[in-house]
């Protein structure tokens, strides 16, 4: 089974990133946190 994702938050920070994702229905898939270099 493949989960959709339907939107994609980023809250920029200098060197840490909040990176989340939310399905069509609303559901949280997954909220990590997220340095500058793994990020890119």
């Amino acid at each position: 089974m493949t989960t959709k994702i339907n939107m994609l938050a980023i809250d920029l920070a200098k060197g840490i990133f909040q990176v989340c994702a939310v399905s069509a229905d609303g559901a949280l898939l997954y909220n990590r946190v997220m340095s500058r270099t793994r990020l890119a």
